[in-house]
């Protein structure tokens, strides 16, 4: 619903994919942000000689967001089909959300640890630092990730997801020092999700450690058909285990990730929790931070028509 004149899909076009894939058995995940908006309001600060990375957030604002989830959840419920909003950052937005859950519509959302984390003064870190967080939608004011912790606790938040997109600072995201619509959208993530997730949640006393294990790994393989081969320890699943030391110390470095990618959104940041084994189908893989399994490990994993949670 975004990236207009690229990637952005008219209303008409949505609700007919929303109507095939309601009668397939699919899910449909959808961006949701109001791109004309976007595209007007981006125009105007261009037009102003407004280039930093800050303008990048304050041309997707959080009305853009909170418009765009109610349209599709709108449009979801015309095609009786279930809906889901992909990375969701903003109170509204989530609002929206626990009202279509209220009166019993199929909705479901995922939000992502950079809105849990990270706040709207990260665009102003000097030397072009905040193009390191330009992403969509964009980072909010400070406050907000509090909404967003609540969500997860209600459930009205099924999913901690990572929407790992990364570009290196230089060579990449430097792209537009003068013009922040040209700099590359994402931010790496996945190698962090886990940890950020188990350090807000758990540690910080807000969910129990089922909750979190069912926001990182069993909600999202039941929701996008692969449950219970994933997502659960039971006779015939597949043996995916983490063993997880939960107090065991870390901080977070770009020296030492392994996300191919030369910063990290959360560098220094130090807590407790660290995966030291990963069992992939019952076969040791990660050992100690070390990769020891063999190239060609993968296996496709075939998914059920959407049955919700």
């Amino acid at each position: 619903m975004a990236y207009k004149g690229v990637f952005q899909v008219d209303d008409a076009t949505l609700l007919k994919v929303l109507k095939r894939a309601g009668e397939a058995g699919g899910l449909v995940l959808v961006h949701a942000e109001n791109g004309d908006v976007i595209d007007v309001l981006t125009k105007e600060m261009l037009a102003a000689g407004l280039t930093d990375p800050v303008y990048h957030a304050l041309s997707r604002p959080p009305e853009a967001e909170e418009e765009a989830v109610n349209r599709f959840i709108t449009m979801a419920e015309l095609s009786g089909s279930p809906a889901y909003v992909v990375h969701l950052s903003d109170a509204g937005a989530l609002g929206r959300v626990a009202d279509a859950r209220l009166r019993g519509l199929p909705v479901y959302a995922e939000t992502c640890p950079q809105y849990l984390f990270l706040d709207l003064d990260r665009y102003y870190e000097p030397d072009f630092g905040g193009a390191k967080y330009v992403m969509s939608p964009p980072l909010r004011e400070c406050g907000n990730e509090e909404y967003l912790w609540s969500g997860l606790v209600s459930g009205n938040l099924q999913v901690v997801a990572s929407d790992h997109c990364s570009f290196n600072l230089k060579g990449q995201k430097d792209l537009g020092k003068s013009d922040y619509t040209k700099i590359p959208n994402g931010a790496p993530g996945v190698e962090t999700r886990v940890q950020l997730t188990y350090n807000g949640g758990v540690v910080a006393g807000r969910f129990s450690i089922n909750k979190f294990v069912d926001l990182v790994s069993t909600a999202p393989a039941k929701l996008f058909g692969l449950y219970p081969q994933k997502g659960t320890i039971a006779v015939g699943s597949d043996a995916d285990l983490v063993i997880f030391d939960p107090v065991k110390k870390f901080t977070f470095s770009s020296q030492t990730q392994h996300q191919n990618v030369r910063y990290n959104p959360y560098e220094g940041y130090e807590g407790l929790g660290v995966p030291v084994k990963v069992y992939l189908r019952g076969q040791l893989v990660i050992n100690n931070g070390n990769y020891v399994g063999t190239v060609g490990d993968g296996r496709f994993q075939p998914r059920t028509p959407f049955s919700g949670l």
